[in-house]
């Protein structure tokens, strides 16, 4: 891992909170106006139904499994909303703030410091 990365690591988990049951996760258009998908933690896992396209350019807001009103307006704040885009394969979120340091896994990210694993149900047609 480069110093770089480990930087941003650092960084995201100072600003990840715990995510316990009922925590939901919103990926949202970059000016919050738009949701995309949304999903909760449950027994430790995290299934979106779907995500937006490929190289879509989203932020992610985090609201607490038992927030309070004020709890879930301050989520909205963008310096709170992680910064990404959609990964090629369709399956991750590739967290990209600050700009100029190597792109992070959300996926790996969650495993790794909350042991919640995130998924993309498929869907068949």
């Amino acid at each position: 891992m480069s110093f770089a990365h480990f930087l941003l690591m650092g960084q995201l988990i100072a600003v990840l909170p715990a995510m316990p049951d009922g925590t939901e996760l919103r990926i949202v258009s970059t000016d919050l106006l738009t949701v995309f998908a949304s999903a909760s933690v449950d027994d430790g896992e995290l299934v979106f139904a779907e995500f937006p396209p490929p190289g879509t350019e989203i932020r992610i807001i985090i609201f607490p499994a038992d927030g309070t009103p004020a709890e879930r307006v301050e989520s909205l704040y963008a310096a709170k909303a992680l910064l990404g885009r959609i990964s090629v394969d369709g399956a991750d979120v590739w967290l990209t703030e600050p700009e100029g340091l190597e792109p992070l896994s959300l996926r790996e990210l969650l495993l790794r410091e909350r042991n919640v694993f995130l998924r993309v149900a498929v869907q068949e047609d």
